[in-house]
């Protein structure tokens, strides 16, 4: 098992597992306020929701570079379009965590944070 995957489901986890238990808590903190839970609650959902996604498109943009047959990585993400989940945004991540040269001219942020999750596995 590559260090670099493992490094990166332990980071994303991280950061789902805080926005999770951030929107747990909100509704002690804001019981008196139902538009101000509202807002907040959906803010944390959302943002676990993206550091998810982010994940298994990267995971899944690896397993498509390493060959793996499309229709078992459909399975795998129990979908039938892997494109919903390997966005240009997992290729980037995938990039920085692999040490590959981006497409793109500029180097996107996760890019950058692709390459800092790989040093640190090491």
């Amino acid at each position: 098992m590559p260090q670099e995957l493992l490094a990166l489901v332990t980071y994303h986890c991280r950061h789902i597992n805080a926005y999770l238990a951030r929107a747990q808590s909100l509704g002690t903190q804001h019981e008196d306020c139902m538009g101000e839970w509202q807002r907040l609650v959906l803010y944390a959902l959302t943002d676990a929701l993206a550091h998810n996604h982010l994940l298994v498109g990267t995971i899944a943009a690896y397993l498509q570079r390493q060959d793996l047959d499309a229709d078992l990585l459909r399975r795998y993400l129990q979908a039938p379009h892997p494109d919903r989940y390997v966005t240009r945004e997992a290729i980037d991540h995938l990039d920085g965590l692999t040490g590959a040269v981006p497409e793109r001219g500029a180097e996107p942020t996760w890019v950058a944070v692709g390459r800092w999750i790989a040093s640190d596995a090491h």
